[in-house]
């Protein structure tokens, strides 16, 4: 790999240069640049040429041509869908019909995300290695044990409004530590620590 952004990663085999476009969750677990990495690549084709798509894992990958396949929702929508859900999230929303929070992707309505729904809701299960029986079987869940649903949306659109990054936040929910006895503002100030802290990270 001799390059990478937050969307876009150049990975170099035998002297020639790949650009492939990728998710935030993707770009999140990349190695450090020059370091051996594998993607697994999928290949588009439309009117206007040939592109490639990289994703880390290949959930993310089935995923994506899953997404792509839904109407109106092209490459750039399926990458700012994975970009602003974990894998889990996504397939638990779909599964369970919650439209709220795939409506929340920038670029997608909530008549999109209806929509993704009734078209997916019946094939999301050929994801492989993905336990969605098992997901099937619980409520809608957010990152963290110790936020539901409703205080999950409620602390993502604070953090939104104070002009936090969707990647952001996600990471935020994903790795601060929250009890069930914490109030949303609580939840706000720590998500708020924990970003600053990546920020500044050397």
């Amino acid at each position: 790999m001799s390059e990478k952004t937050p969307d876009t990663v150049v990975i170099d085999c035998n002297g020639i240069g790949f650009e492939l476009k990728i998710p935030l969750s993707t770009f999140d677990m990349l190695p450090a640049v020059f370091e051996v990495t594998k993607l697994f690549v999928y290949t588009f084709h439309n009117d206007e040429g040939t592109r490639l798509f990289g994703f880390l894992s290949k959930q993310e990958k089935e995923l994506f041509k899953l997404l792509i396949n839904v109407n109106r929702v092209g490459p750039k929508t399926a990458l700012a869908i994975l970009s602003s859900i974990s894998i889990k999230d996504l397939i638990t929303a779909i599964l369970t019909g919650n439209s709220n929070i795939i409506a929340k992707t920038p670029g997608l309505g909530k008549k999109s995300a209806e929509r993704l729904i009734i078209e997916l809701k019946d094939k999301i299960e050929i994801i492989s290695e993905l336990d969605t029986k098992k997901i099937k079987t619980s409520v809608t869940e957010s990152h963290n044990l110790g936020l539901n649903n409703d205080m999950f949306q409620e602390v993502e659109s604070a953090l939104v409004s104070l002009g936090y990054k969707n990647y952001e936040i996600r990471k935020a929910l994903q790795n601060v530590k929250i009890t069930n006895i914490m109030t949303i503002q609580e939840v706000v100030k720590e998500c708020i620590k924990y970003i600053y802290l990546k920020r500044n990270e050397i």
